[in-house]
């Protein structure tokens, strides 16, 4: 790899991460927000400037393309990213290079990936392949996959096997099942105290940061107030029951933060934002703010708090449910409460649930209407990946990463969805090593150099392998 196209590569990296392109309201031309469409407009046009077929697609997604014949092989990747979240040492969207690594938001998933195989297209442009090799790219893999939805739609071809270089190498052949399930209830109780919750901007996430508005002059605002001396101020997180609940749950005082508004009260929590495919390392924000109501529900006197606090707000919170199932194929049972919203006296809590084969939404759903006596409302549901070892696309993969990497893991099962599950034959293939952590999700998104650069290898030779198959 020549030096020219290793700094090519970066620049294009640092032009893509630029564009902040996180979901926002749909425009004319725009169903994923102008930022979105931006993104899409960029790839297009740098296809086109190293020689490469290029389509947009209603502004959903977009396609570059290179050889000839009936077939072709996909290779799909997103330039949507997650909202940046708090934390960041520098500015999320302005790329900086710094200790052998790339810092900002989408380096790592998924904008790097897409850069590095848009150049390994340029680099085989010129060859002679027994198939056409296309590099698919969505704006709404975060909420989704709409995006490559409206590809399959709107008459885009079927690669007849594909990749896509969202996830960990070596390969990954089991994805599991997504269930976001709305758990919902009517409380006039906690209407009468609260006026709004709010959890993670997206529901893939940890949230690492949530807040409530108690109302004034409501019973809980006069209860603490009370508990202050009169006065409310953050000496309230050091009163009982608060102060039990904060340190009984494990957290700190400063976890917290009061803000007296002309509204009402803003009670604050932060935590640690991370990938809702592994819960267990963040720390939830959105727990932090419901074990707090919950530990003045004597006040509050909601039929619903207690049990949402039990069933939802803890680690153990899937074996308690009766869901937890854990499959040597496809892992484990995971749930990750993301978001919360107050509307008419109506709270709604979504919840992020990753799936081993054999466990159903509707399953998940019943059990959570046992346990809490909450409404559940299965938003969305995608079904578990699974392609054996042996299908030719998993060993041709395999062929490929292992002659240049020399590392002979086996393929992987995990709880992150990507576009695989939309296409026919079609996995997961990298852009990360699973023993590498590039803060995905979370502030300070990384991804070492000398790996991006290995990638573009591993891709190239993929494509070409595929192409030939």
């Amino acid at each position: 790899m020549d030096e020219k196209t290793t700094r090519e590569i970066l620049d294009d990296l640092a032009q893509i991460v630029a564009i902040p392109s996180v979901y926002s309201t749909p425009e004319d031309g725009a169903p994923y927000g102008k930022r979105c469409l931006e993104a899409l407009e960029w790839f297009v046009h740098k296809a086109r400037s190293y020689g490469l077929t290029a389509v947009m697609m209603d502004g959903y997604c977009a396609y570059a393309e290179i050889g000839a014949g009936n077939e072709c092989i996909g290779i799909l990747g997103h330039l949507d990213v997650v909202p940046a979240g708090n934390g960041w040492a520098t500015d999320p969207f302005k790329m900086i290079e710094e200790n052998g690594k790339v810092y900002g938001r989408g380096v790592g998933d998924d904008k790097g990936a897409v850069v590095v195989c848009l150049h390994a297209l340029r680099a085989l442009k010129n060859e002679k392949l027994n198939r056409r090799v296309r590099l698919i790219v969505g704006a709404d893999e975060e909420r989704g996959s709409s995006c490559i939805r409206h590809y399959l739609e709107a008459g885009g071809e079927v690669p007849v096997m594909s990749f896509v270089p969202d996830s960990e190498f070596p390969v990954i052949n089991s994805e599991k099942g997504i269930a976001h399930i709305i758990l919902e209830f009517n409380d006039d109780k906690l209407a009468d105290n609260i006026s709004g919750i709010a959890g993670a901007e997206c529901a893939n996430a940890v949230p690492d940061k949530s807040s409530i508005v108690i109302k004034p002059n409501s019973p809980l605002h006069n209860a603490l107030k009370a508990a202050c001396g009169g006065t409310l101020t953050s000496d309230v997180f050091k009163t009982m029951p608060i102060a039990d609940r904060i340190v009984s749950d494990g957290n700190g005082f400063s976890d917290y933060e009061l803000y007296n508004r002309a509204d009402g009260v803003t009670v604050t929590a932060v935590g640690t934002a991370e990938h809702a495919s592994t819960p267990e390392k963040g720390d939830n924000a959105l727990w932090k703010t419901l074990g707090l109501l919950a530990a003045e529900n004597g006040v509050i006197g909601s039929k619903y708090l207690d049990k949402i606090y039990e069933y939802i707000c803890t680690p153990l919170a899937s074996e308690k449910l009766g869901v937890y199932v854990d499959d040597h194929k496809s892992g484990d049972t995971t749930m990750c409460l993301s978001q919360a919203e107050l509307n008419n006296g109506t709270l709604k809590l979504l919840i992020d649930f990753r799936l081993p084969l054999g466990v159903t939404s509707e399953f998940v759903a019943n059990a959570l209407e046992q346990k809490t006596g909450c409404h559940a409302i299965v938003r969305d549901y995608h079904e578990n990946l699974y392609i054996p070892a042996d299908s030719p696309l998993i060993m041709a993969l395999l062929k490929v990463y292992r002659e240049i990497t020399g590392d002979m893991t086996e393929p992987l099962h995990v709880g992150g969805g990507t576009y695989a599950r939309e296409l026919p034959n079609a996995v997961a293939f990298g852009c990360t090593p699973v023993d590498i952590d590039i803060n995905m999700h979370r502030a300070d998104e990384n991804f070492p150099i000398t790996q991006l650069f290995k990638n573009y290898e591993i891709y190239l030779a993929a494509a070409k392998e595929l192409a030939n198959l």
